[in-house]
């Protein structure tokens, strides 16, 4: 009897860390428009792992890492550092700081697509 309940323990607390370990990853896509002055270019960011890919119209264009610290999701895309305040479902980020050229989706909505 103790060994069962013991196994059970053991489970229970093995599933609780890997669902944890989980926690502060994202997967598939997230889809933006980013508008400049009479321009707009959609542009999808790509989640798996531990890693990011950027696409625009179909081609990538930047390959990168990301993090989730408190609901911040920190990416580093080729050269470039962006910063975004990830929803509390997870569904959508909104970009909050970029660097260069990028700090012009500043601002940003990503939406992950249903599939």
């Amino acid at each position: 009897m103790k060994k069962k309940l013991m196994l059970g323990t053991l489970t229970f607390i093995g599933l609780l860390t890997l669902a944890g370990c989980g926690s502060n990853k994202l997967s598939g896509d997230y889809t933006g428009t980013v508008k400049f002055l009479l321009m707009e270019s959609k542009s999808t960011l790509t989640f798996k792992g531990d890693t990011v890919t950027e696409k625009q119209n179909g081609d990538t264009t930047n390959k990168g890492t990301y993090k989730i610290e408190d609901n911040q999701l920190q990416m580093k895309l080729g050269d470039t550092n962006m910063t975004a305040d990830l929803s509390k479902d997870r569904k959508s980020f909104t970009l909050k700081s970029a660097e260069g050229l990028a700090g012009f989706a500043n601002g940003t909505k990503f939406t992950k697509e249903e599939k």
